[in-house]
C-alpha cells in the first residue's frame, strides 16, 4: 500500500476520541475503503479429529487418616499413574460416569 492510499484511509477513519468540531472526511475512492476480497488458498491438508472440550475442573478436598493418604500414595507409585487418577478410577468403581479422558486430564498435553 502506498503512503498516499495510507494517509487517504486514516484521513477517512473517525478518531477514536471525542473532537470539539467535526471535519469533513475526504472523498475516498471505495477501492480503498473496501478493497476486494483476497482468494483463499485451497485446502491441503487433512482435517484433524475435534476431541470433545473436557469439562472445566473443581477442587475437591476431603479430610483423610494420614495412614489412608500414605497407602493411596503407596497404590498410585506402584502402579505409576497419579493419586488424582487413582482417586477417579476409584469413583468410577462406584458407578460414577467417569471418562477416560478425565482421568488422563490436562497435564502432560500439548497444545497444537
Amino acid at each position: 500500500m502506498s503512503s498516499k492510499k495510507l494517509g487517504a484511509l486514516l484521513r477517512a477513519v473517525p478518531p477514536a476520541t471525542a473532537r470539539e468540531t467535526a471535519e469533513p472526511a475526504p472523498d475516498v475512492a471505495p477501492e480503498i475503503l473496501n478493497p476486494a476480497p483476497r482468494p483463499s488458498a485451497p485446502a491441503t491438508h487433512k482435517a484433524t479429529p475435534v476431541k470433545p472440550p473436557i469439562e472445566r475442573e473443581v477442587p475437591l478436598q476431603v479430610l483423610i487418616p494420614a495412614n489412608i493418604r500414605k497407602q493411596l500414595a503407596h497404590k498410585a507409585a506402584e502402579e505409576g499413574e497419579s493419586l488424582r487418577a487413582l482417586v477417579l478410577r476409584a469413583i468410577r468403581s462406584l458407578g460414577v460416569t467417569v471418562t477416560d479422558a478425565e482421568i488422563a486430564g490436562k497435564r502432560g498435553q500439548r497444545k497444537s
